[in-house]
């Protein structure tokens, strides 16, 4: 019986895990670059380099928010006005056109719009893993059946592999034959990383899953009134503007509120959830009508606050940034365990029969090996060409937010053409060189562009706003490990 079970669980992991594994792989890299969005949002409008954090807000400023969501809701489009932080220290309004967002960065201080290049900035990386651009409800329903399948193919994993784990966890073997090689390298990484993408798939089938279950959906936050006294009001409520509502959120949060969402029937100032595990949302409100302020606290059922913290350690809202590289790390180990794992599917397929295989056996692994190269190289090398897109299209052209989408699509359905035509008609291996030795050029190639084309962004290294710096460096660290990895394959022929 037990052999019988492990015999299914080792028939799911195989053959689930290679399906599944190509849309698996292309949620963990988006995910793991969405991490840092707010930061490559800033790195793709060079022009924001030259502003500093001052860590205040104006009148001014308030108001041109209020205009711009006037704007806004006059084309139809759902907006909400996003306040400072340490991380993104603008004011801007975002507004939603379909899966993806524009925005309007403000001067805080000048009430300013600042005039930026048009682009997808981190928010096209943040669509991609939350929706793959698809709109409701299918973006959600794929997600929740994607995040059943991985954790599927993630506990039979694990228990098929559980009796040899201990005696071969411990061992990496760069200089046996590829395929143990990149086994080894799959059992070590799914055993580190297991609690965080336990946690991960969980936390993210629940961030969409009670929608559509009720069954799932604990009682909805319950927010009350809580005792209420307006702090010094330089005016009264009825001519009470945003800038005097944010500063009394400020005062009452004792700290700078997240994000405000505006209606015409009331104006909610919420408090920011970035320093705290659960997201709990309390916020001020101003009635429209009656003109009346209150304070509005979330009292959450026990499974609502689990829920809230859930989504926290999803979304990564508290830590600051050494939770949100340590994400990074996971998710980088994580990506490389899914993309260990369909490698070693078709080379150990392809090893056990290439003495006796059929015309049409062939013919299948042949395909596999062409979408395991679109799969992978094709999405990183989609997502570099975002960022080359952005920094070499002129800065005034409007038209560069939807080149750079353009151009994503039309590098990741070029990858699965290349690797499709070698794995036909030569060697795939040529593909996946051709493809990790592009990208790793690229890697490096993209921050020296950068810094030549904007030489503003070096003026921000001295005003202590080191995010142009340290994204700078992760490309061209990225460079490195896939030319290391370039000369691997280059000396050992792996992957054949």
């Amino acid at each position: 019986m037990l052999q019988k079970t492990l015999s299914i669980l080792t028939l799911i992991h195989r053959w689930g895990g290679l399906i599944g594994g190509w849309f698996c792989f292309f949620l963990v890299v988006t995910g793991t670059i969405s991490v840092f969005d707010l930061e490559i949002s800033r790195w793709m409008q060079p022009e924001l380099a030259d502003y500093t954090d001052t860590g205040t807000i104006s009148e001014k400023s308030m108001d041109t928010s209020y205009r711009i969501w006037q704007d806004n809701t006059r084309q139809n489009r759902f907006s909400f006005v996003i306040l400072p932080t340490e991380r993104y220290p603008f004011i801007y309004v975002l507004s939603s056109q379909g899966a993806l967002f524009n925005w309007q960065n403000i001067d805080p201080v000048t009430g300013k719009v600042i005039q930026t290049q048009p682009t997808v900035g981190g928010y096209f990386f943040d669509s991609l893993h939350n929706s793959f651009l698809l709109t409701r409800p299918a973006g959600d329903i794929v997600i929740i059946v994607l995040s059943i399948a991985f954790f599927i193919f993630i506990l039979s994993g694990f228990i098929i592999h559980l009796k040899h784990l201990w005696k071969e966890f411990f061992k990496v073997r760069p200089k046996a034959s590829a395929l143990r090689f990149v086994l080894d390298i799959h059992l070590g990484i799914g055993v580190f990383f297991f609690p965080f993408l336990l946690l991960m798939v969980v936390s993210g089938f629940l961030f969409y899953a009670p929608i559509y279950m009720s069954f799932l959906n604990p009682s909805p936050s319950h927010y009350v009134v809580a005792p209420y006294q307006e702090r010094q009001a330089t005016q009264s409520h009825s001519q009470k503007s945003l800038f005097s509502l944010v500063q009394e959120a400020k005062t009452t949060f004792k700290s700078m509120p997240g994000f405000i969402v505006i209606t015409p029937k009331q104006i909610h100032v919420v408090q920011s959830d970035a320093d705290q595990l659960a997201i709990m949302r309390n916020y001020i409100e101003l009635d429209r009508a009656s003109h009346q302020v209150s304070l509005q606290v979330n009292h959450p059922t026990f499974g609502r606050y689990i829920l809230n913290v859930m989504f926290g350690l999803h979304l990564t809202r508290a830590g600051g940034d050494v939770l949100r590289w340590i994400y990074f790390v996971a998710g980088t180990g994580s990506s490389i365990l899914v993309a260990t794992g369909l490698l070693f599917f078709s080379n150990k397929r392809r090893h056990f029969n290439k003495k006796h295989i059929s015309s049409r056996l062939l013919f299948f692994y042949k395909v596999i090996d062409g979408i395991h190269v679109g799969a992978m190289m094709g999405t990183l090398l989609a997502i570099l060409s975002v960022f080359l897109v952005n920094t070499v299209i002129l800065a005034d052209n409007t038209a560069k937010a939807s080149l750079e989408i353009n151009a994503f699509l039309v590098v990741l359905v070029l990858s699965f053409v290349e690797g499709l035509f070698y794995s036909f008609y030569s060697s795939v291996m040529h593909a996946w060189k051709h493809q990790i030795g592009l990208f790793a050029c690229l890697c490096m190639i993209v921050p020296v562009l950068k810094m030549i084309l904007y030489p503003e962004i070096l003026n921000a290294f001295w005003s202590s706003n080191f995010v142009y710096t340290a994204i700078n460096i992760s490309f061209v660290m990225t460079g490195i490990s896939f030319f290391l990895l370039y000369r691997y394959l280059k000396r050992k022929n792996a992957f054949i």
